[in-house]
């Protein structure tokens, strides 16, 4: 929705960001590491432990302690988690579900790497345009990419909750949430973001390419719209899973767009609606919309 706020600037004339863009696009493209075949991948990977570092700073911000959806105590930074896990032996002998679940986390940016860096030993990526986009271009394929996103992966998500039973392994994302024992938790962390099967995770990972290579009025998406698109929809998907209702997030800033942080939270309390990982038009029209007493916990 920013994006389309900044778009009705710029073509109403308010402010031009043509030159910004430009500028940011030329940078980037004097950067020896811009040519590399990873980049996007590297910019995703990045992007995701960005965020899960900031939403997890937040946490512990006494201020905003209060906006928690469910109240709960200080957690350590994400490198203290890290490191203690990896002293309370993640990577040997019998484990836990919580430290299955920590492992999968951890391994995630890694097996996501590799499996990109795969697919380009098939097929390399097109180099890099010299004309960087306008900035109507660039909020359109941005804006585009992030729809078709949440569109496609409505389907799938509500598919692996109607048939939870096929090998697809979408519970194996829920097994922190819905209530107190091993592996349960009655708080969503940001770092759940990544907690998936290995073909759950596949399947994110597919539709994100998909959308990534959609054209928008029959042009290839530009480099830049792909690496700033990679930046936004790990931001949203962390926001979401961030167990956090703060004033500036997407459900509060845009509630009759968003569904965000506040419906993803009732999702993974209730396992039976609340599909979209961003929006929530597709929920409201087909009946999935959140019981109005599941709610009651929002501020």
């Amino acid at each position: 929705m920013l994006t389309l706020v900044l778009l009705g600037l710029h073509v109403g004339g308010a402010v031009d960001f043509d030159v910004g863009t430009a500028s940011v696009w030329r940078w980037i493209r004097e950067q020896s590491w811009s040519q590399g075949a990873m980049l996007e991948a590297v910019v995703a990977a990045v992007s995701f432990f960005s965020w899960i570092s900031w939403f997890r700073f937040l946490h512990n911000v006494p201020s905003l302690r209060r906006f928690r959806f469910t109240p709960r105590p200080p957690a350590p930074s994400i490198f203290l988690d890290i490191w203690a896990s990896l002293r309370g032996g993640l990577f040997r002998g019998a484990l836990t579900t919580e430290q299955r679940r920590v492992r999968r986390e951890l391994a995630s940016f890694p097996v996501y790497l590799l499996a990109i860096a795969s697919m380009h030993a098939l097929r390399a990526p097109r180099p890099l345009e010299e004309e960087p986009p306008s900035f109507s271009r660039l909020a359109g394929e941005v804006a585009l990419g992030i729809w078709s996103y949440d569109f496609i992966f409505y389907w799938i998500h509500l598919f692996m909750h109607r048939w939870p039973q096929l090998p697809h392994g979408h519970m194996v994302h829920h097994e922190h949430s819905g209530g107190h024992g091993e592996g349960k938790s009655p708080f969503l962390e940001p770092e759940h973001v990544v907690n998936h099967s290995l073909a759950d995770g596949a399947l994110q990972v597919a539709v994100n390419i998909l959308v990534q290579n959609l054209p928008l009025l029959g042009v290839q998406k530009h480099k830049l719209s792909r690496l700033v698109h990679n930046v936004v929809v790990t931001y949203l998907l962390t926001e979401a899973h961030a167990g956090l209702d703060l004033p500036w997030a997407s459900h509060r800033l845009f509630p009759e767009v968003f569904g965000g942080a506040l419906r993803h939270e009732v999702h993974h309390r209730l396992h039976k609606c609340c599909f979209h990982q961003f929006f929530k038009y597709l929920d409201d029209m087909l009946g999935y919309g959140p019981p109005v007493e599941a709610t009651a916990f929002s501020k």
